[in-house]
Formats: C-alpha cells, sequence, structure tokens
C-alpha cells in the first residue's frame, strides 16, 4: 500500500508491504532527496500508524 502526503516544497510517500517496516521516501521536482525505514515492534502497530498517521492519496 502506499500513501502520499504533498507540502509546498516536497512530497512524502510511504509504502507498506506487511510486515513490521513503513519505508519513507522524501521527493522534491520527481528526485529522491531522503529515504528512511519506521520499524515497529509488531504488524500490528505498523498498521495501525499507516492506517491513522498517513495522509489517503
Amino acid at each position: 500500500m502506499t500513501r502520499h502526503e504533498t507540502y509546498a516544497t516536497h512530497n512524502d510517500v510511504f509504502e507498506y508491504h506487511g510486515g513490521t517496516t513503513i519505508q519513507v521516501i522524501r521527493q522534491q521536482a520527481d528526485q529522491t532527496v531522503w529515504q528512511d525505514w519506521l520499524i515497529f515492534d509488531t504488524v500490528e502497530a505498523a498498521m495501525e500508524y499507516f492506517n491513522d498517521c498517513c495522509s489517503v492519496g
């Protein structure tokens, strides 16, 4: 699953493929300028964060 958050200076893309990690990619002008992984203790915690805290895109 992928969700997007759009800001005036950049876009953040959250990618969740199941499991306990969510990949965060920051893009400016269609270029990736930063990426990181959010790591959770449980699958349920990762899903809850993704569903509650990431914008629907």
